[in-house]
């Protein structure tokens, strides 16, 4: 944190020879229907925020400090409502993640505090925690702008930030945030992830092993709601 019905993807290709042409068919890994939950009671999300009690199946989440989080899983997204005073994220998706892009489509609205709406990932070895914000309401990043990258008819501006003995899916330790920032907000469309990966490798900001992916609300202080269904 700072401060997701499968598709078959097939490579033809057409060889030729003297003696005849013929067709070279590949296909990549199936990708099933969203396998992860990134809900509140997840250890990572609890990491993040002073919980007292979680309420299933819609996985209500109360803060010590005020505020609630209702999260509904629907098989092929989330409903979400919120109205809180610290951190959380919730999202759903995939784990491990992988470089296919990612469908989402829905609303999202964000009525105040500071949100983004997106996918976020970890990878491990090395420990990589990142964004590729669809929708970023208020939120300021810090770190280094390292430029920008264009993907699915839009430009992003990329952030690298260090976090320093914070939360993270290895425990409280020192890793590095990966961030692409959508400049014209949308709650619904197609993220070619390994756009965003090649261009933050060309940067020197390398990724590791896929963990979690997914894709995800995150909010800071505020309240709104999201319906979102997500596919690869």
């Amino acid at each position: 944190m700072l401060a997701l019905a499968g598709l078959v993807l097939v490579l033809s290709g057409i060889t030729s020879s003297l003696a005849a042409p013929t067709t070279a068919r590949v296909e990549l890994e199936e990708r099933g229907t969203a396998d992860f939950i990134l809900h509140p009671d997840n250890p990572l999300a609890r990491r993040f925020a002073n919980l007292t009690e979680r309420t299933n199946p819609s996985f209500t989440q109360n803060y010590k400090t005020g505020g609630t989080v209702n999260f509904t899983p629907t098989g092929t997204g989330f409903n979400l409502n919120y109205n809180v005073q610290q951190d959380f994220v919730v999202g759903v998706g995939w784990n491990p993640g992988n470089t296919q892009p990612i469908t989402h489509t829905g609303s999202f609205s964000v009525n105040s505090g500071l949100a983004s709406l997106g996918v976020y990932g970890w990878t491990t070895n090395p420990l990589i925690e990142y964004y590729i914000m669809e929708t970023n309401v208020g939120i300021s990043t810090g770190g280094t702008n390292m430029g920008t990258v264009t993907s699915d008819g839009a430009t992003y501006t990329i952030w690298k930030h260090q976090q320093v003995n914070q939360p993270s899916i290895q425990g409280t330790t020192t890793f590095w945030q990966y961030i692409s920032i959508r400049n014209s907000p949308r709650t619904s469309g197609t993220v070619t992830l390994q756009n965003h990966f090649n261009a933050w490798a060309s940067k020197g900001m390398n990724l590791g092993s896929h963990n979690l992916q997914v894709i995800a609300v995150e909010s800071w202080s505020g309240s709104g709601s999201a319906q979102q269904t997500v596919s690869k």
